[in-house]
């Protein structure tokens, strides 16, 4: 590390602490980590700061970047993360997709990067791809999946750890604390202009929503960041009683014992019902899982999307194609759409 003031090296040790501590939560020590580096400020203090503790934490590290197709800056980003890594005397790797822009991109990019690294990890036989994201990335996911009207509170958040081997153990710090890490030893890092896009739903809650409510408390990125993580160890809870309901309110045919569903304490009936119609390729919003449950308790069918009722009839909770219907003048609506929408 280049000298610098006591300041700053205390800043890099506190940073560097953070990680460890966040790592050894995770049960990573000892682990062999593919790192998804896009150049940027999160993705460099994370490849930095796991560079610095490797030895200690007894990690074995591999980096891979993805050049997604979408600017013509993107092959400079990636140079940029092969030049670090070969510095730093890690193994490279350069993942190159050919996506198109327009509608979702964002949401095709990340499916496709995310297979590719996964794919890439069990290739190299590397146990878990860690990514960067942030507390302050956790504080506005939760704002944004909120706006969105999501209805089961863990869902909200990004989750420390995931099933599929992917760990987040960066969660710990705000952006302007990973910058601040990067600046005090002196390492630069790739702007990419999406970031600062407006057509962007979390580009416009990141430069318009959340300064303004960290004005208003000041800490606030950092409390719902933490808001959002013990919603998602509840979540993990409430998912592993939802489905140990699930199956045993199944019968053998796939139907739900009515009477069953109706007794749950509504946390779990909430998420037995989501589970449920999720089977059965129903998109939920908060409003049918309310509207069904209500259906269910007062044995009534249930209209859903797509010309399909929830049957509550005889003790029992099944999805099934609506009956044939003869209009004449009027048209009757289904959950959530009118229709002829």
């Amino acid at each position: 590390m280049p000298p610098h003031d006591s300041d700053q090296n205390q800043l890099v040790i506190a940073f560097d602490e953070g990680l460890s501590r966040s790592l050894r939560r995770l049960g990573l020590q000892d682990s062999a980590l593919l790192v998804a580096v896009s150049g940027g400020a999160d993705s460099t203090a994370l490849l930095l700061s796991l560079t610095r503790i490797a030895t200690r934490m007894s990690l074995r590290l591999e980096v891979a970047t993805v050049d997604h197709g979408l600017r013509s800056a993107s092959g400079a980003d990636v140079d940029f993360v092969l030049s670090e890594t070969d510095r730093l005397g890690l193994k490279g790797h350069a993942i190159r997709l050919r996506l198109a822009g327009g509608a979702g991109v964002e949401a095709r990019a990340r499916e496709a990067r995310y297979a590719e690294l996964h794919v890439l990890r069990l290739k190299l036989g590397l146990g878990w791809l860690v990514t960067a994201h942030t507390a302050s990335d956790q504080a506005e996911t939760l704002m944004m999946r909120l706006m969105r009207g999501t209805s089961l509170a863990g869902s909200a958040s990004i989750h420390a750890a995931r099933a599929d081997s992917v760990a987040r153990p960066l969660l710990f710090a705000t952006r302007a604390e990973v910058e601040a890490s990067l600046q005090a030893v002196g390492a630069s890092w790739r702007h990419d202009p999406m970031n600062d896009d407006p057509h962007f739903q979390r580009v416009k809650v990141r430069q318009s929503l959340m300064p303004v409510i960290e004005e208003l408390s000041h800490g606030a990125t950092r409390a719902l960041a933490r808001f959002a993580a013990m919603s998602a160890e509840d979540e993990v809870h409430l998912q592993t009683e939802s489905r140990a309901a699930l199956a045993r309110l199944r019968s053998a045919d796939g139907a739900l014992d009515r009477v069953g569903v109706c007794a749950l304490t509504p946390p779990i009936a909430r998420r037995v019902m989501a589970a449920f119609l999720s089977e059965h390729a129903v998109a939920l919003d908060a409003d049918l899982i309310s509207d069904t449950l209500a259906a269910a308790a007062a044995m009534r069918d249930a209209t859903l999307p797509n010309d399909r009722v929830l049957s509550c009839g005889g003790g029992r909770l099944e999805v099934l194609q609506a009956p044939p219907r003869h209009i004449h003048g009027t048209s009757r609506s289904v959950h959530g759409r009118g229709e002829n929408s």
